[in-house]
């Protein structure tokens, strides 16, 4: 390893953690600081001179879910294999990263304007393509809803934006207000056994092991009640199955208190600390929402799986015919990938041949003439 000077900083250049038969090129990492002093990390692999493109994860997860070592050709090999300059964001929500208590719009507002300028600052491109998922996907739209993005050209979403729609039993978690419940000594949920309540663990175990039986899997039974069905077993290669531990890891309960107010309302708005805390914030007695369709007039094109019981297909629909709505047909396409789930589409074992070049073809979308 060595460091060399980019970009006014200081950089880390280290072989990539997968070892040099990956054919990707030296991983460049870049720790910075989000807006409100939070360390972060992003992490590049310079394929060529397409991009910059930003890959953002979703929560309790972490970036290497973008470049899996089980899987024949993962989602940054072939990016790279396909000439973009391709950049990994590990924000707030990485469980590489120190566990904080964060809402989403923390990260809306802080993480994902920093990683963009910090690109920026790097490459010296006047703008960068996103592809994001989940809830990292969410945080990103809220981003844009807010205005801080207007140096992002395109994005690809997955499986959710701005409106939220989850399987009944998700639902039922939410209108439960389960994260609620649980926050009595606890500050995170993991899919793990690394907890410091062994009772609540095991307990957690058992009930979400009730919940789901096509695997013998702990780690995949207490993942499925913390998230819904994230994938589709028969698109995981056993090999992946079984070292989900490796790619997943603790979500702290404030992150998935605002995700169940979302939930419940159905589309996205500031986290709401109560009547009284929100009056003292916002000056309103609700959160206000991000309902904004102003900011949005670039090329956009909505993913989902069309078995996804995290959150359900009709979530992209709402966000892309509201969107058509407000601003025209021209900017926004919606794809649905037949017999994919939730996270499958990263870490299917025939992504490389099935739903990767979906992504790359909606990163090459241009707005169709008016």
């Amino acid at each position: 390893m060595a460091f060399e000077r980019r970009g006014g900083a200081a950089v880390l250049r280290v072989v990539s953690e997968y070892g040099t038969r990956d054919g990707l090129p030296v991983a460049e990492k870049y720790d910075f600081l989000a807006g409100d002093g939070v360390p972060l990390r992003l992490t590049r692999y310079a394929g060529g001179t397409k991009g910059p493109v930003l890959l953002v994860h979703g929560a309790g997860v972490w970036s290497g879910m973008f470049m899996l070592p089980t899987l024949k050709e993962n989602f940054v090999q072939y990016l790279v294999r396909h000439g973009y300059d391709t950049w990994l964001l590990d924000w707030r929500a990485s469980v590489q990263l120190p566990l904080r208590q964060f809402s989403l719009d923390d990260a809306a507002d802080y993480d994902m304007p920093a990683a963009v300028r910090r690109m920026r600052e790097i490459t010296g491109a006047e703008s960068v393509q996103a592809v994001v998922h989940c809830a990292g996907s969410a945080a990103f739209f809220m981003s844009l809803a807010a205005g801080h993005l207007p140096d992002v050209r395109s994005v690809v979403a997955s499986q959710v934006a701005l409106h939220h729609d989850v399987p009944k039993s998700t639902r039922f978690k939410a209108l439960l207000r389960v994260p609620e419940l649980l926050d009595l000594g606890l500050d995170s949920l993991t899919s793990d056994d690394a907890t410091s309540t062994p009772l609540f663990q095991a307990a957690f175990s058992k009930v979400s092991g009730l919940l789901r039986m096509e695997c013998d899997s702990p780690v995949c039974h207490r993942l499925s009640f913390m998230y819904g069905r994230l994938y589709r077993h028969s698109r995981l290669n056993r090999e992946t199955h079984s070292r989900l531990e490796e790619q997943f890891g603790r979500c702290n309960l404030m992150t998935f208190r605002h995700l169940g107010q979302m939930a419940r309302v159905g589309h996205a708005v500031r986290y709401d600390h109560g009547r009284v805390g929100n009056l003292l914030r916002y000056g309103q007695a609700r959160p206000p929402d991000y309902l904004d369709p102003a900011p949005f007039k670039r090329p956009i094109t909505f993913i989902s799986g069309e078995k996804n019981q995290t959150y359900l297909p009709s979530s992209t629909e709402r966000t892309f015919a509201w969107l058509r709505e407000a601003n025209g047909a021209r900017y926004y396409q919606r794809l649905v990938l037949p017999g994919c789930g939730h996270i499958d589409t990263f870490m299917g074992s025939t992504a490389s041949e099935d739903t990767y070049p979906v992504l790359r073809e909606a990163l090459e979308f241009q707005p169709r003439a008016s």
